[in-house]
């Protein structure tokens, strides 16, 4: 996990916005997504302990009733463990380095594919770069070689 992401500062243009919480496993480690379903863009970077999680949603994210404060936020972050909005089941939101290396993402590739397109960063970055420190989950899966072939 890239340590260096400032979570004290909310990404550009997504900060405010209704959300929810998601989670995604990557190599076991579990990590932590602020997600607007209605924009489908991810709200924070990747973030692999529970409670910086609740933190960084109490201070950029809001719900439909508006802010709420960390506790509120850390019970969607313990519910985003056992159940995500985004896919049905477990395989799909887990990954490894060395699978995502050689290409293969198996039941989890439709949802890498929408979240490399949720978390890309828009105008006024290079095409294809994402926010935050996405490219931990995205980078292994473009460097796939021999063929040639990327997402």
């Amino acid at each position: 996990m890239d340590e260096t992401v400032d979570l004290s500062a909310g990404l550009p243009g997504r900060t405010g916005v209704i959300g929810g919480i998601e989670s995604l496993v990557l190599d076991g480690r579990r990590l932590y997504f602020g997600f607007d379903f209605t924009s489908d863009q991810v709200l924070s970077p990747l973030i692999g302990d529970a409670g910086a999680m609740a933190r960084y949603a109490a201070r950029h994210l809001r719900q439909r009733t508006g802010a709420h404060d960390e506790s509120y936020w850390a019970e969607l972050v313990r519910a985003s463990v056992d159940g995500s909005e985004l896919v049905w089941r477990d395989e799909q939101r887990t990954f490894t380095t060395g699978a995502l290396e050689a290409g293969d993402a198996g039941a989890a590739r439709g949802h890498l594919l929408y979240l490399r397109d949720a978390a890309t960063a828009g105008d006024g970055h290079p095409p294809g770069s994402t926010v935050a420190n996405w490219d931990l989950l995205f980078a292994p899966y473009a460097r796939r070689e021999p063929d040639g072939n990327s997402p």
